[in-house]
Order: structure tokens, then sequence, then C-alpha cells
């Protein structure tokens, strides 16, 4: 089974995107131009008429890991050099970490430059949801992380799509189990998760494939610590990703199946936590496998049927947190769990 992946977004495209839908005119990206010595230049973006023209530089930071000063001293150096042999108007450097008081101080002495960093970014882009939505996934952030009010349309956009979680579970709950509804109930599930944990994991690497090519994992996710639930498995039971399985059978999941779900995890590589989606959930057999695998290996094996799914669909339109139901649920299998 192949899946459709996306072309990755890159913070160089949402910005692109952003200038447009501001209204900047004659949008380019990736250029390489001649300078008047017969120096050639990397371009990230230009924007603008001839002879009125702004090219902008993009840098790609950790939101909470801002660079060295040396490094940024660099990207502004040569954003002048390039105004100086292209002779352009105007000149950005849009970054995507906050204008700290270090580099706050440097950037004083390049009053040229119009610099936007991580949170300008985020202020401006704000009034479009949409993309808002796509540059805190990128970023690993949200607007009310950094304390950024986001336009009220965004909150109309909510009001919109709160059915969507009832649309979602009424299409899970209609596949039918079996082989010939895996891909659909696949497709399904990833696209439940991702409106359930949205601001909680990142990455959606859908149909993994591991190293030695023989086996194949349906979803792995980056874990960000933000909710509880999540800096749990974070923190305390060292898991930065978790796997996701997807299996429409007709019976209960086996424990044979559960054998070969905890092989994808190793501890020395901090995946620790995998989630299983069936319609049937697991049987006694293969509960005690779970169990032991926590016992005996701190692994994590938690068991979704459709039906659990599907009402934390529900819940989250009528304003639950999905996040609570994993946390209690954890919470009751570490209390119950035997020698």
């Amino acid at each position: 089974m192949t899946s459709n992946l996306k072309e990755p977004v890159t913070l160089e495209k949402l910005v692109a995107e952003l200038l447009e839908r501001m209204g900047r005119e004659g949008v380019k990206t990736n250029l390489v131009v001649e300078g008047s010595l017969g120096h050639r230049y990397d371009v990230d973006i230009i924007f603008g008429d001839l002879g009125d023209a702004t090219i902008v530089e993009v840098k790609a930071y950790r939101y909470h890991s801002p660079p060295p000063a040396e490094l940024l001293v660099r990207a502004l150096n040569r954003l002048q050099l390039v105004q100086k042999e292209m002779r352009v108007a105007h000149l950005m450097l849009v970054m995507s970490c906050p204008l700290v008081s270090t580099l706050l101080s440097i950037s004083q002495h390049y009053p040229n430059v119009e610099i936007w960093d991580g949170p300008k970014l985020l202020e401006v882009a704000s009034y479009y949801p949409d993309l808002l939505k796509r540059l805190e996934d990128l970023l690993e952030v949200t607007v009310s992380d950094v304390g950024i009010r986001q336009d009220a349309e965004a909150e109309i956009q909510s009001d919109v799509e709160s059915t969507k979680g009832r649309e979602l579970a009424s299409e899970l709950r209609a596949i039918p189990p079996g082989r010939e509804g895996a891909y659909i109930f696949e497709q399904k599930c990833v696209e439940a998760l991702q409106y359930l944990f949205d601001r909680d994991l990142f990455g959606w690497h859908i149909q993994h494939t591991t190293e030695d090519g023989l086996h194949r994992r349906d979803l792995v996710c980056r874990i960000l610590p933000k909710a509880e639930i999540w800096r749990l498995m974070l923190t305390d039971l060292k898991s930065r990703y978790v796997v996701f399985e997807f299996k429409n059978y007709s019976e209960q999941i086996s424990q044979s199946e559960i054998i070969t779900t905890e092989r994808y995890l190793y501890p020395s590589a901090l995946r620790r936590l995998a989630i299983i989606v069936s319609p049937r959930g697991c049987s006694s057999s293969a509960n005690k496998v779970i169990q032991g695998a926590m016992r005996e290996s701190g692994k994590l094996l938690l068991s979704l049927t459709v039906d659990e799914l599907a009402s934390l669909l529900v819940g989250k339109d009528e304003g639950s947190d999905p996040n609570s139901f994993l946390f209690e649920r954890v919470d009751e299998f570490l209390i119950s769990l035997g020698r």
C-alpha cells in the first residue's frame, strides 16, 4: 500500500504565499541572479517592480533556539552585498525565531533592512487563518504560546469547522472491517488524529519504512510537550515519538499483532509509545502482551477502538479535550498494572 505524500512545506514557501496574500506583486522564489560585478547569488524571494524591488532572505531556525550572533551578522552583510551589486531598493530578512536582545542590538546597525522575526511573522499571518495554521505547524509554536492575539476571522473559521469531528466519526463508522476497506480506513484515521491532536503532534510521517526495509509503520509523529499527557510521554516515558498502527480487522487484534507492533518500538531511538486503532480492540491475550511490554521493557501500547475515536471526534466539536481521555486511559492502565 502506498500513500500520496504532499510536497514538504518550507518556511520560504509560506513567506512567499504570505507576501502574495498581502498584495505584494510579482513574488518570485528560488532565483539565481547575477550582480554588476559578475557574481551570482541565490535569492530566496524577490518581489516588486524593477527599480523598486525587494529582496527577501529567509532563515529557518528552531523557534526556541535563536542562532549565534555571528550568523545573523553574516545574513545581514550578505543582504547588503547583494543590494550593492544588484541595486535593488529594499531588503528584508525573515527569521523563524524571536529577535532576542543580543540579536536585536545587532539588527539596529542595519537600519536599511526590514527584519521580521518569529513573533512578527506569526502576527502578520494571523490575518490569514489557513496560512497561520500551516506556519504554526512548521514552527511548532502557536500564537497563544507567544502572546499574540489571533485575528477574529480565525475564531469565525473555528465555528464554521465545528462539525468536522462529527463528519469524520460518521465516515469512520461507515467503513466495513476487512481488507477491502483498509486503505480508506487508514486515510480517515490519519485525518481524525490530525483533527484531534493537531497542536500536540508534529511530522505526520505516513507509511514510514524501517531501516531494514522489511516493516512499515502506518504513521509516526513527533511529540510536542504542550498538553500534560504528551509531556508525560516525553519526560517520564522518554518517548519523543509515537507510532500509530491502523488495523481494520473484522476480529479483535491478536497477541501476535501486538508483538509485531512492539518490535517497532526502540527505547534507544526515543520511541516507546504506540497507539493501535481498530474496529474491535484487543483480545484478552493481546492485552496481556501489552501489560508485559510495559512491565518488562517500559514500552507503552494503547488500543483505541473506532467507537472511542469517533467519540473523541464528536467531543472535540463540542469543546472536550481528547488529551484528557488519553491521560485517564494511561493513568488507569498504569495504576492497574500488576507484577
